[in-house]
């Protein structure tokens, strides 16, 4: 495999000279991922030019590579004909999650240009709501009926495969495209050929509902080490099936968007450089708008509890470690469980059980760095009282913050809403809020303020 800067000049100079079948022996010895790469490192003629001459299958699994915007830019370049041809053969998940992210006007423009059957297809995938089962399979599958013998079975594969996404697992439908089984390639390869198949294919199969979430696919999936998932409707009809290429972009996409919400902000659509400067702005703003109001809840509480800061100056030098030991804690409780609920090794059944683990690791917890906080309060100030207070408000808070890092992320989950955004600046702005009363009440009753 030659490099990517090696070829790029190469590339440069069959294109000027017009070399296509140099050019097509060059771009043989490369990946059409590093193709991808390479095309958008060219000028627009160049990359016009640069599709108009390579074989057409190499031309679509290039363009399989590229995403929606750069699939989009491409295509607004080039003739109609070779437009029309990109769109036809394109995988069928690719072109709905192309046309999905494009205006309806341009949608139309697109969707003029093709068969009458593509249409109908994508058509079809349009429909199913975004980041569902259905939204993200692919109807490029094979099905084969039970009654067929393995020689029929085979012969039928063999001549489906090259226009098919996979054809390690076939399935088994009924006459009515219900899906009762399937087998695998290695079932079908080392049965003998006059065995039905109905004798060789597995009745329990692993599959989604084409309204399912995404998400959840991906946790099937992952759990049963699957490299495809079938998907049925309502009537339990095959309407396609979910690849492992698929899932590999769902948890990309899921990992994204709890990346941004852990750090509270909005998920960007398009990578860094190319999304707008004030688009940044926005997606950032947000967040940080709902934290400033709700930090106003400790100002006021600092406000409430002025008299004791008065009273004993000294109980103001420990609110930091306070709240950022609670704030850590918290935001590491947090964490954990959404892990847990993104992995599948957490449910929202399993609720009290969490609560009961996290007060446990709590108690824990703030039992050691209470003794410790209370260490260095006496050491700084000599006071035992202020030092007493700082210890058990450590202590608590501790166990308050586990208990809400924990609790949150089930909460939102039941509501159905994304545990991510329970995290970070949410939770410490919570705990923030709680710890500063639990500290004031706490130094109020042992100080007698």
């Amino acid at each position: 495999m030659r490099h990517l800067s090696i070829m790029l000049p190469e590339i440069r100079e069959l294109l000027k000279l017009n070399k296509k079948e140099e050019l097509n022996e060059a771009l043989r010895e490369m990946h059409p991922a590093d193709i991808a790469d390479a095309l958008f490192d060219l000028h627009i003629k160049e990359q016009v030019a640069l599709i108009s001459r390579i074989d057409k299958e190499q031309m679509i699994k290039v363009f399989d590579e590229l995403d929606e915007e750069e699939q989009f830019e491409l295509l607004d370049k080039l003739e109609k004909e070779l437009s029309a041809y990109l769109l036809n053969e394109m995988s069928p998940d690719e072109r709905a999650d192309l046309l999905s992210s494009l205006p309806d006007e341009v949608v139309n423009k697109f969707l003029n240009l093709m068969s009458e059957n593509e249409r109908k297809d994508v058509e079809k995938l349009l429909r199913y709501p975004a980041n569902s089962a259905g939204s993200i399979m692919t109807t490029e599958y094979i099905s084969l009926t039970p009654e067929l013998m393995v020689s029929q079975a085979a012969e039928l594969i063999r001549q489906a495969a090259p226009k098919k996404e996979t054809i390690y697992y076939t399935y088994v439908t009924d006459h009515e495209h219900r899906l009762v089984g399937f087998v695998s390639l290695k079932d079908i390869f080392m049965a003998r050929e006059d065995v039905p198949i109905k004798k060789l294919m597995h009745r329990r199969v692993f599959k989604a509902f084409a309204e399912h979430d995404q998400e959840e696919v991906a946790q099937t999936v992952r759990k049963y080490n699957l490299l495809a998932l079938p998907v049925i409707d309502k009537d339990k009809k095959l309407v396609g099936i979910v690849t492992v290429d698929d899932i590999m972009d769902v948890l990309r996409q899921e990992n994204t968007e709890d990346v941004y919400k852990m750090a509270a902000m909005l998920a960007p659509k398009e990578e860094y450089f190319n999304t707008g400067f004030f688009t940044l702005v926005r997606r950032r703003i947000v967040w940080l708008v709902i934290l400033l109001i709700a930090v106003q809840f400790s100002g006021q509480i600092l406000k409430n509890y002025g008299f004791a800061l008065e009273a004993v100056v000294a109980l103001a030098f420990f609110i930091p470690l306070l709240l950022n030991t609670a704030g850590n804690a918290g935001t590491q409780s947090s964490t954990t469980i959404i892990r847990g609920l993104a992995t599948g090794e957490i449910t929202i059944n399993q609720v009290l059980k969490v609560v009961r683990r996290e007060i446990g690791l709590g108690l824990v917890l703030g039992g050691a760095l209470g003794v410790l906080g209370a260490g260095r309060a006496l050491l700084l100030q000599g006071n035992p009282f202020v030092s007493l207070a700082v210890g058990l408000a450590l202590a608590a808070t501790i166990v308050m913050a586990t208990l809400t890092g924990a609790f949150l992320p089930l909460l939102l989950k039941k509501l159905k809403i994304d545990p991510a955004v329970a995290a970070g600046p949410f939770i410490s702005t919570v705990v923030d809020i709680t710890a500063l009363i639990v500290y004031f009440e706490i130094a109020k009753a042992l100080l007698h303020l």
